[in-house]
């Protein structure tokens, strides 16, 4: 039995709507472009997947201006999150393809319907592309919501057809609204996060004199972690404990929130550019401090973590940062431990 006009109505108004004011707000807390993208393209899906109450033509429309807008932000928020290198040509022509295409087809086809397919499929791999992406900072949030979009992208894509079917109607009702209301719960849960809103605020934080790159035992740096508690800094651990202010990532194999696997060294890299981007826009020492190098060395070749330390030293020095280096001499040879010493001293 098809669901009821008000039961369908309600339905998909309410997760749109409430996604728009999600993402407005989150835009003014944050001043993300992401965020703004976010909203527009919930505005413009609030007319589409009506099941027959809009015309196909409208909703094809429509909803071809909402996943142009949807890929922009989700291009947007991975460049913002996890620094991913998207092309210019990609970030741009892409979405705007997708908004003429779609528009021009519902001009010229009588019962137009590539909107809901093209943009579907396209969405699936972009939630693929936000697993991997999102998952170090988000963690199970970042990998559901990637999940959660692929899922949407095969029932956008299939949705044509199920309009047409009175036998799937009603699955396809429930399925729109149990796809809608997760994604509007796992954006809900990603926006209140506090690494999503957090700004780093030059006005609240005390300077700091820190400077350049030391590597240190742990209890030398002991000795200095008192300076660092109540500042932003950008922690990659294995064994201390961080502190509520710290941006911090635990070097693990479990799957946990802000976890980086010990072979991903290149997140290492990523995460510490966009850091630094943030901080120095915020008129901030960029402080970085990595900790535990000896598990790193279980997993990887030394020249693999010596390639990283190199990369990270010379991004954080060009820009004026600090890099604090907590590394055990006894559990090194003497070749990998003079080898650690030249690069980060």
């Amino acid at each position: 039995m098809i669901l009821p006009l008000e039961v369908n109505t309600i339905g998909m108004l309410t997760p749109r709507v409430g996604a728009v004011l999600l993402f407005l707000y989150a835009y003014s807390k944050s001043k993300r472009k992401s965020a703004l993208f976010f909203a527009l393209s919930w505005l413009f899906a609030i007319p589409t997947a009506t099941f027959g109450l809009v015309s196909i033509k409208i909703e094809n429309a429509f909803i071809s201006l909402a996943f142009a807008l949807f890929n922009l932000a989700l291009f947007s928020m991975l460049k913002e999150e996890a620094n991913v290198p998207i092309p210019r040509i990609g970030f741009i022509v892409q979405p705007l393809v997708i908004a003429l295409f779609g528009i021009a087809e519902s001009i010229i086809e009588r019962k137009p319907e590539d909107g809901y397919i093209f943009g579907g499929l396209l969405t699936v791999i972009i939630g693929a592309v936000t697993i991997e992406a999102l998952s170090p900072y988000y963690g199970r949030d970042g990998k559901l919501l990637g999940i959660t979009l692929m899922v949407s992208g095969v029932a956008s894509a299939v949705y044509p057809r199920v309009v047409l079917s009175p036998q799937l109607l009603t699955v396809g009702q429930i399925a729109a609204l149990a796809v809608g209301a997760s994604l509007f719960y796992f954006y809900y849960k990603i926006v209140f996060s506090p690494r999503f809103i957090k700004r780093y605020g030059a006005e609240s934080i005390e300077p700091l004199e820190l400077g350049g790159v030391r590597i240190l035992s742990p209890e030398e740096f002991k000795q200095i972690k008192t300076q660092l508690e109540d500042y932003p800094v950008l922690a990659f651990l294995r064994n201390l404990k961080p502190s509520e202010k710290w941006n911090s990532f635990s070097f693990t194999t479990m799957e946990t929130p802000n976890r980086i696997h010990p072979t991903d060294l290149y997140k290492i890299t990523d995460m510490v550019n966009r850091y630094i981007f943030e901080t120095k826009k915020s008129n901030l020492r960029g402080i970085v401090l990595i900790e535990g190098l000896e598990f790193l060395r279980l997993y990887n070749e030394f020249p693999s973590i010596a390639k990283m330390l190199s990369a990270v030293r010379d991004h954080v020095i060009s820009n004026n940062g600090a890099l604090v280096v907590v590394a055990d001499k006894s559990a090194w040879d003497e070749i990998e431990w003079n080898t650690l010493r030249r690069i980060l001293e």
